[in-house]
């Protein structure tokens, strides 16, 4: 996971409507890839969700790649332990002992495609939302306690701080000639001293959280005020209504 996996504040129709849309948005992207078994429909849906990345969230392909790029080795992976070991009955390929099938391909690029697009969607809704705007609309619309909607503000503000802190270690790293050597033994060693100094500044930032929350009385009431409020746009509404209409004809259509 890169830097990319976090909010960014820009001008786009993504990052204009409110996070409980987006919420729904995704819910329906799940819903329909998990109701096709097929790799055309699975790539049908990866190429909405990219669209939406690239032209409704204006976010751009390379800042996309850099979010899903671990995501993406881990695919390429699985697709392949999926195509050897998927059983099938139409042959396409053989070597030797190996035997390629058309289902198990189908299977293997149709699961590929869906673990990419559930992962791409969610990289969408952290990048075009701000953690402080989910909080809010959890609570104001979906009526969920705030200190477990906090949890989630706190996991999406900290994950990019520990990704910037860990560059940072190892960049110090770097300068003082730590970390280059080869080697299966040393490798250990270089994972346990870049480890351990991210663990102890995660367990000082949360000490620090936790000390504040609790000299600010957090938790003390049963409900809280907010500075502003999350209204609902009329063109998140309209968007909103075109995927769950979308999502209800496709289930149907499956069903019948």
């Amino acid at each position: 996971m890169s830097l990319a996996f976090q909010y960014h504040q820009k001008k786009s129709f993504m990052h204009g409507i409110d996070p409980i849309t987006k919420i729904i948005w995704m819910m329906c992207i799940s819903i329909l890839v998990f109701i096709y078994e097929s790799a055309v429909p699975q790539l049908l849906l990866f190429v909405a969700v990219l669209g939406t990345a690239l032209i409704l969230a204006n976010l751009g392909l390379l800042f996309v790649l850099r979010g899903i790029w671990i995501m993406l080795l881990f695919s390429i992976g699985f697709f392949i332990l999926q195509v050897l070991l998927v059983p099938g009955e139409t042959l396409l390929y053989s070597l030797g002992p190996v035997n390629i099938y058309s289902e198990s391909l189908d299977f293997a690029l149709a699961i590929t495609i869906r673990i990419l697009t559930i992962f791409t969607s969610s990289l969408v809704f952290v990048a075009t939302s701000d953690p402080r705007d989910i909080v809010i609309s959890l609570t104001q619309k979906l009526k969920v306690p705030y200190r477990y909607a906090y949890s989630i503000f706190v996991a999406l503000r900290f994950v990019p701080t520990l990704e910037q802190e860990a560059k940072i270690i190892e960049a110090a790293q770097t300068i003082r000639g730590v970390g280059k050597q080869k080697g299966l033994k040393y490798k250990m060693e270089n994972m346990k001293r870049f480890s351990l100094p991210l663990l102890m500044g995660a367990v000082r930032r949360v000490r620090v959280t936790a000390n504040t929350m609790e000299a600010k009385g957090y938790g003390a009431y049963s409900d809280r005020t907010y500075i502003r409020t999350i209204q609902y746009s009329s063109k998140g509404i309209a968007f909103l209504f075109a995927w769950v209409a979308l999502t209800l004809y496709l289930l149907v259509m499956k069903i019948l």
